[in-house]
Parts: structure tokens; sequence; C-alpha cells
């Protein structure tokens, strides 16, 4: 399965906030070199960021689902 990268993050809790979201919709979705950044803040820069991957085929479904904004949904008030 070919995998690209939708996103790219420079921390780790935004990449899985973006990953959450992802998979909310029932995308399957991959977190490329999370863990390399740890180790050391140098090597994210290295290797480009943590990415976020998808299937070729979701590519699309999955940048407008990251692009989409929902703040604005989230200090509504309850009816």
């Amino acid at each position: 399965m070919e995998l690209i990268t939708v996103a790219t993050f420079d921390n780790m809790p935004a990449a899985h906030i973006a990953k959450g979201r992802l998979e909310t919709e029932g995308i399957p979705c991959w977190l490329a070199d999370e863990n390399l950044g740890q180790t050391d803040w140098l090597y994210n820069i290295a290797v480009g960021w943590i990415k976020l991957q998808v299937a070729a085929d979701q590519v699309v479904q999955a940048r407008a689902i990251l692009d989409s904004d929902l703040s604005d949904t989230l200090n509504s008030p309850q009816d």
C-alpha cells in the first residue's frame, strides 16, 4: 500500500489530534517519525517533522477533513 503524507507537524500533540480526527471519520492513518523527534529535536528537522500519512486513495478525503475548521462549534451553547 502506498502511503501519502497529508500533513506534517513539529510536535506530537498536534499530530495526534489530527490523527484522531481522521480515525474518527474512519480513515486509517499512521504517524511517521513521531518518536524520532522526541529523542532529539534536531532529528525532527532532519527527517522533515512528524508526518501524518494515509493510503493514496484517501488523500482527498483526509485533506478535506484536516482543512475543515470546527472551532466555531466548540464554544456554542447547547440547545
